[in-house]
């Protein structure tokens, strides 16, 4: 249905606010979640451009539904997803290190790294991040609202929604750093090695009296006694 309803886009950069200004020099993990935030606007501009051209053309409804709350929370939700596996690759990566560096049993690594079900978990609360985003969403819908007025407002909840994510991943980062701290602190106990070494030098000068004719052999241990007092 073509509207003869006029429908202005505003330019979407000034509307993202802090989403859109280049970050100074970072850390490696940093720079990746700075590559997915890139990512994202480039999306979100070849859907703002895609809309306008629907709009040249006086299709008003196309144009809304090229950058319709739908499109926000894909955007978003694909953005969510390269943030949540980045972080689970970099938590991976330090607890590997770790046990690498004290020499962690790797029975153990195994129980310690994230499993799917740690890894879901992650993703939700990283994902928890855009409910402001999703009731922009919403409201982005509603065609009683003026289109400009509900962008801003679906704009302004993704920059928030955005700085929440990263703090979250940062949150969780401090909390799997803690666990690959004390794995690197960790240490094999010497306790069950020197029972076993105590056990086997007990057993050693106890085969050594016996084969020196200092203590009575067991009549399973005399074949070797013999064998050794006829060399």
């Amino acid at each position: 249905m073509i509207s003869d309803e006029p429908a202005l886009l505003p330019e979407l950069g000034p509307l993202l606010g802090r989403l859109v200004a280049a970050p100074a020099e970072q850390a490696p993990l940093e720079a990746a979640f700075d590559q997915i935030r890139l990512e994202l606007l480039t999306e979100l501009f070849d859907r703002a451009r895609a809309a306008r051209d629907f709009l040249a053309l006086g299709d008003s409804p196309a144009g809304r539904a090229a950058l319709g709350g739908a499109v926000w929370l894909e955007v978003w939700g694909r953005a969510v997803a390269a943030v949540s596996r980045t972080l689970s690759e970099e938590i991976q990566r330090r607890l590997r290190e770790a046990a690498a560096l004290s020499r962690f049993p790797a029975r153990r690594l195994a129980v310690a790294l994230p499993d799917p079900e740690a890894q879901r978990l992650l993703a939700a609360r990283l994902s928890a991040a855009g409910i402001g985003l999703e009731e922009a969403a919403e409201r982005l819908g509603d065609s009683s609202r003026p289109w400009p007025e509900a962008l801003r407002r679906i704009g302004g909840e993704l920059e928030a929604s955005w700085e929440r994510l990263l703090a979250t991943a940062r949150g969780e980062l401090t909390i799997w750093a803690g666990k690959a701290a004390a794995i690197a602190a960790w240490r094999r106990p010497w306790r069950p090695l020197l029972i076993a070494s105590a056990l086997l030098l007990l057993l050693a000068s106890w085969l050594g009296l016996v084969l020196g004719g200092y203590l009575a052999a067991p009549s399973w241990l005399r074949p070797l006694t013999n064998w050794v007092w006829n060399l």
